[in-house]
C-alpha cells in the first residue's frame, strides 16, 4: 500500500500520523511520504524512519497579518500545484491530511487528480485549514462525537485521536477487565503522587502557576511527590522554586517514558491539547486541565469533553491562581472515590484503537 501523508508542524499533529503508520505497517507492507512543515519537531519524529519526506513551506491563513494573509491566499494556487507534482511522481493509493496548513493544498490536490483523501481532525473545534480542507476530503476521521456540527455530516467517521503504540497496550490491559472500575490510586499511605506536564506553548505560565500552588500546599503540612515537566528554559528557576520550600519534586525538562509516570500518578496536572487528552484517557487518569488560553478555543473545547463528563477538572488560566489551585489539589487528595470515578470516567470516553481503526479505513478507500 502507497500512503501519503500530509501535515505536521507540531507533536500534535505528528504523532496521530505516525501511530496510523505503525498500524497500517503491522497489517500490510507500506510504503509512505511524508509532506511536512520542516520543522524540529516533525523532522526528528519522522526522518530517521526512512519514509519519503517533503517539505511545502505553507504560509498559515490566520493570526498573520492581512498583508502575510492575503499572501498566503494567493500562493495557495501555487502549493496545490506543487502537492499535484509530488502526488503524481508518488501515486499514493490513498492520502492522509493530520492537520496544519501542509494538509489544505494536498487533500484539494489529491481530489483535482482523482486520488482518494482522507482528513483527521484531532480537537474537537476544527482548526480553519482543516474546515477548508474537509469539503474536498472523501472522509473526516474525528476524535470527538461533537465535532460533527463543525464538518460535512456524510463524511464524519468517529474514530478518537490515535495514541502511540505503548499507551495502546497499556489500555488494552485496563480493558481485559470485563468491569473496570477506575484505577487503584490516592492511597493515604504514601505521598499524593503528582505529575505536571508544561506544554509546548504557554509552558512558562502554566510552570508558575502550578509549582505556587504546590508550594502553598508543602508549606502546609501536605505530603506530595512531584514530578513535573517543565521544557528546558524553566528547569533551574522550578528546581529553585520546589528547593526553597522542601518539596520532593523531580525536574525534568521533558519526560522521556511519559507512560509510566501516568501510571504512577494520582492525578495529573497539564494542558488539555488532543494528544494530551487521549493518553490521560488511554491510562484511565484523573486530571486537572489548564488549557493553553491562546489556543483559539481549542484546547478548553477537549477540556470541557472530559470535565462535562466527570473524568477531569477544568480551570481556567485566567480565572484561577495559586491558592484556588492548591484547594482543588487538596480537595481530590482528600476525596479518593471521586479520584477512582474520574479514573473510570477518563477510561471510558477513551478510544485507544483509534490508529488501528484509521488503518482500516484507509485499507478500505
Amino acid at each position: 500500500m502507497r500512503l501519503l501523508v500530509a501535515g505536521g508542524g507540531t507533536g500534535g499533529h505528528v504523532f496521530p500520523g505516525v501511530a496510523v503508520i505503525e498500524a497500517l505497517e503491522e497489517r500490510v507492507k507500506t510504503d509512505v511520504m511524508w509532506i511536512g512543515t520542516g520543522r524540529p519537531v516533525e523532522m526528528s519524529v519522522v526522518r530517521p524512519r526512512g519514509w519519503q519526506y517533503k517539505i511545502l513551506d505553507v504560509k498559515p491563513l490566520k493570526g498573520a497579518s492581512f498583508a502575510r494573509t492575503a499572501l498566503s491566499l494567493l500562493s495557495q494556487p501555487y502549493f496545490v500545484f506543487k502537492s499535484a507534482c509530488l502526488l503524481k511522481s508518488f501515486k499514493p493509493d490513498v492520502v492522509l491530511g493530520v492537520g496544519g496548513y501542509v494538509s489544505g493544498p494536498v487533500i484539494m490536490a489529491a481530489r483535482l487528480l482523482g486520488i482518494k483523501a482522507a482528513l483527521h481532525e484531532q480537537n474537537m473545534v476544527p482548526g480553519l485549514s482543516n474546515r477548508l480542507a474537509s469539503r474536498f476530503a472523501d472522509k473526516i476521521f474525528v476524535s470527538f462525537e461533537e465535532s460533527r456540527r463543525f464538518l460535512p455530516d456524510e463524511k464524519v467517521v468517529i474514530t478518537g485521536n490515535p495514541v502511540r503504540r505503548p499507551f495502546v497496550e497499556y489500555a488494552r490491559t485496563l480493558g481485559h477487565h470485563k468491569e473496570f472500575h477506575g484505577r487503584d490510586i490516592g492511597h493515604h499511605d504514601r505521598p499524593f503522587s503528582l505529575l505536571i506536564l508544561g506544554g509546548s506553548q504557554g509552558a512558562t505560565s502554566l510552570n508558575r502557576l502550578v509549582s505556587s500552588a504546590v508550594c502553598l500546599l508543602a508549606k502546609s503540612g501536605v505530603r506530595l511527590d512531584v514530578v513535573h515537566q517543565t521544557g528546558k528554559n524553566d528547569m533551574e528557576r522550578i528546581q529553585g522554586v520546589y528547593k526553597e520550600s522542601g518539596v520532593n519534586a523531580e525536574i525534568r525538562a521533558f519526560v522521556e517514558d511519559v507512560l509510566s509516570e501516568y501510571v504512577r500518578a494520582d492525578l495529573v496536572i497539564c494542558r488539555a491539547g488532543a494528544g494530551t487528552v487521549f493518553e490521560l484517557t488511554a491510562t484511565a487518569s484523573p486530571a486537572i486541565l489548564i488549557p493553553y488560553p491562546y489556543a483559539g478555543g481549542h484546547q478548553e473545547a477537549n477540556a470541557r469533553a472530559l470535565s462535562d463528563n466527570g473524568a477531569a477538572v477544568l480551570c481556567k488560566e485566567d480565572e484561577i491562581g495559586a491558592v484556588r489551585l492548591a484547594t482543588e489539589i487538596q480537595g481530590l487528595m482528600e476525596d479518593r472515590a471521586r479520584l477512582v470515578s474520574m479514573s473510570q470516567k477518563s477510561f471510558e470516553l477513551g478510544r485507544p484503537d483509534a490508529a488501528r481503526v484509521i488503518a482500516g479505513l484507509l485499507m478500505e478507500m
